[in-house]
């Protein structure tokens, strides 16, 4: 007879978070409320001084793995999460982001039962933003022609066969917030079986909180220093990378004046949630 987790696949699910234990919470819910059972919860916390670890300690009947310490950033301590995973797959879930509904482990469990060669399966987020009042549908098979622009899914929609970070290493930490980015093309470059699923449904929901705003010159250069690292950076992509920042700056003026609001709102609300094929960047304006 073959081993229960060639049907039932464990998956390590890992929780990333700081000082953010209202959200945690709601991330831990979700967690619990998927109705595929055979998963293994794993939180790390960056050293939390609000009530993060009161939260914990509530639900520690179904975290399988704790641990709260500083770190050297959200991919150090999602490598921390690797490190401690037993699982087939896995899957980093943040604190403040959930799966679409109940049934989302179950239906990935089932592909990668038939799949489980593939090293990623993939699909759509929907992203929000309580906020502004904003929510859309993003995400689209890869298209490898055009991935030196820039991540083009979701890290929450992902799901990684857990061999992949003991044959290719952890996220590398020089990359900054683009390490997910990096990992993605190191795979598709240096595996011989790189095959992926994509899975044209939401799987996650992830909340934008803002963070379009936050540091974008800085994960620009990151994604370029990516970019680099892998493709032939000719005249087409420099031009690319430039005008991605002089639309930083567009943007820029736009809040100085008081009107970035009311364009945010009307790209997303009559656009972009029009669509089920734009890419989710982490610095998508």
């Amino acid at each position: 007879m073959n081993d229960l987790k060639d049907y039932f696949p464990l998956i390590s699910i890992i929780t990333v978070c700081l000082n953010n234990a209202e959200e945690l919470e709601k991330t831990i819910k979700s967690v619990i409320a998927q109705e595929y059972t055979n998963k293994e919860f794993i939180i790390i916390d960056g050293g939390s001084t609000d009530e993060t670890l009161d939260i914990i300690s509530n639900y520690k009947e179904v975290i399988s793995c704790w641990i709260s310490e500083k770190d050297n950033g959200i991919y150090d301590a999602m490598n921390k999460g690797i490190s401690f995973a037993k699982g087939d797959f896995i899957n980093f879930l943040n604190a403040g982001d959930y799966y679409h509904d109940e049934e989302v482990l179950k239906n990935v469990a089932s592909r990668m039962q038939l799949n489980n060669d593939s090293g990623i399966l993939y699909g759509l987020s929907e992203n929000f933003s309580t906020a502004e009042n904003l929510k859309y549908l993003s995400g689209n098979k890869i298209d490898e022609k055009v991935l030196w622009k820039g991540m083009p899914i979701c890290h929450q929609s992902m799901f990684f066969n857990k061999r992949l970070f003991n044959e290719l290493g952890f996220y590398d930490l020089s990359f900054g917030n683009m390490a997910d980015y990096e990992f993605l093309l190191r795979y598709l470059n240096n595996s011989v079986e790189n095959k992926m699923i994509f899975v044209r449904e939401p799987l996650a929901k992830f909340n934008l909180y803002g963070l379009s705003d936050l540091n974008y010159l800085k994960n620009l250069e990151e994604i370029k220093k990516v970019s680099r690292k892998y493709y032939d950076f000719d005249f087409s992509k420099k031009t690319y990378f430039f005008l991605r920042k002089i639309k930083y700056y567009f943007l820029w003026v736009l809040k100085k004046i008081k009107i970035y609001k009311i364009y945010r709102k009307f790209k997303y609300s009559i656009f972009m949630k029009k669509s089920h094929n734009q890419s989710c960047n982490k610095i998508s304006d």
